[in-house]
């Protein structure tokens, strides 16, 4: 509603609830008129405090009042903080190993959820965040090193994501463009398992921490990932084949904004 045509209706308000004349504004000042929201506050002063309503350290009813009138034209209001509930339940019949979620424009997956427990087959785990996001990216891998992705999934509409495969690598959907944050996937193309995935900026000195935890990419395996989008948007994909981290292939300089799959090819042989 346009913010000139609610002036009326909160005039109205106002005017309908007004002590009898004579009784000071709330915190008006000599010479100016007080606003609706002082207005509407210096009524409700006079109700009896047991049934005024209760908000301790925070606006009162009035203030709320004139920040609406107030807001600028086409300013949306500040989102106001919530409780998500998101739950999976596991319908395969493989162990699942991490758990991440992250609201969808996040540049990061974050922890794994499930720490040092498992998500078994016919099992199913809730969490509860607060913020302001509803929507959410979901990345959740298996014992057997297969991966279930879901993108910006509205956990306000539906709480609960069942799992009643993993995705195979011809129903992978296109990875969407988004502002803030570039999705990439790494493929392993290799005939060995990659126990160490490391993304790290170009160049950099000290490679990023490993991004696949307890988790292995069997041969054919897909990790998604998400990096900032920005700047050169250039990084350096080192897979370790060894959980030592000693015997790694490096594919320096990708453009992971332009070009969001990575292969990580077959290896030569020893005499090869």
């Amino acid at each position: 509603m346009n913010r000139n045509a609610c002036r009326p209706l909160f005039a109205a308000l106002a005017l309908a609830v007004l002590p009898p004349a004579g009784t000071a504004a709330a915190q008006s000042v000599p010479g100016v008129p007080p606003s609706i929201g002082q207005e509407i506050d210096r009524a409700l002063s006079q109700v009896p405090e047991a049934h005024r309503r209760s908000a301790p350290g925070g606006p009162t009813v009035g203030q709320e009042i004139d920040q609406l009138i107030n807001r600028p034209v086409g300013q949306a209001a500040p989102a106001r903080s919530r409780q998500v509930s998101l739950a999976f339940e596991n319908k395969t019949d493989v162990k699942a190993l991490v758990i991440q979620f992250t609201p969808s424009g996040s540049s990061t997956w974050g922890p794994n959820r499930l720490a040092r427990e498992t998500l078994n087959p016919r099992a199913w785990m809730r969490w509860r965040v607060s913020g302001t996001d509803c929507r959410y990216d979901v990345r959740i891998t298996f014992a057997l090193g297969q991966e279930f992705v879901r993108l910006d999934h509205d956990f306000c509409a539906q709480e609960k994501i069942e799992v009643t495969a993993v995705d195979a690598a011809a129903e992978r959907p296109a990875l969407p463009v988004r502002e803030g944050v570039a999705l990439f996937r790494v493929v392993n193309r290799t005939d060995t398992r990659i126990a160490v995935l490391r993304v790290s900026p170009a160049g950099a000195r000290r490679p990023q921490g490993d991004l696949l935890g307890i988790w292995m990419m069997e041969p054919g395996d897909v990790y998604t990932g998400r990096v900032p989008r920005g700047g050169a948007c250039l990084f350096d994909v080192r897979a370790g084949f060894d959980p030592e981290d000693t015997d790694t292939v490096t594919l320096a300089r990708q453009n992971l904004c332009e070009t969001p799959e990575v292969v990580v090819p077959a290896r030569r042989s020893a005499g090869g």
